[in-house]
C-alpha cells in the first residue's frame, strides 16, 4: 500500500504534459503492439482527447485555428518535459519515442482527416459538457410529500 501512496504522490507533483507522458507509458505497458497498425491513430486520439479535457478548456494550446496545430504544440510541450530522470523512470522510453516520431509523421501525413477527426471529438465532448451543465443546474426541487 505505501509504494501506492508514493506513486500517487508523485503523480501528482506532475506538470499536466508529464502526467500525459506516464499515460502514454502506462497505454503502451498495455496495449503496444508492432503488428497494430492502428497504434499511431490511437495515439493520436489519446492527446486530443487529453486536449480536450486538460487544455482547451483553459484555452492552453489554442493559439491556432487549426486543431491539428493545436494539437501539435501541446505535443511540443509534452517533448520538452522528456529529460533527465523524468524521462529515465518510464518504463518504455524507447518505444514512446519511436511511437513519438511515428506520432509526428502520422499527422503530417493525414493533417486534413485528423482535423476532421478532432472537430467531431471536440463537438461531442462540447456536447457532453452542455449536458452535464444543463442537467446539474437545472434540476427540479422534490418536495416530500
Amino acid at each position: 500500500m505505501q509504494g501506492r501512496n508514493y506513486m500517487d504522490n508523485y503523480i501528482e507533483t506532475l506538470t499536466r504534459e508529464e502526467k500525459l507522458i506516464v499515460i502514454i507509458d502506462q497505454y503502451i505497458t498495455k496495449a503496444y503492439s508492432p503488428e497494430d497498425t492502428m497504434y499511431t491513430h490511437k495515439l493520436y486520439l489519446i492527446f486530443v482527447g487529453y486536449h480536450l479535457k486538460y487544455f482547451y478548456p483553459t484555452s492552453q494550446y489554442c493559439r491556432s485555428t487549426n486543431n491539428v496545430d493545436n494539437i501539435m504544440q501541446m505535443f511540443l510541450a509534452v517533448l520538452k518535459n522528456l529529460k533527465g530522470d523524468f524521462i529515465k523512470s518510464l518504463h518504455h522510453k524507447d518505444i514512446l519515442l519511436f511511437q513519438f516520431n511515428a506520432l509526428v509523421n502520422y499527422i503530417e501525413e493525414n493533417h486534413g482527416r485528423l482535423e476532421q477527426i478532432y472537430i467531431e471529438l471536440k463537438a461531442q465532448y462540447e456536447f457532453k459538457e452542455i449536458s452535464s451543465s444543463v442537467t446539474t443546474s437545472f434540476r427540479p426541487i422534490r418536495t416530500r410529500l
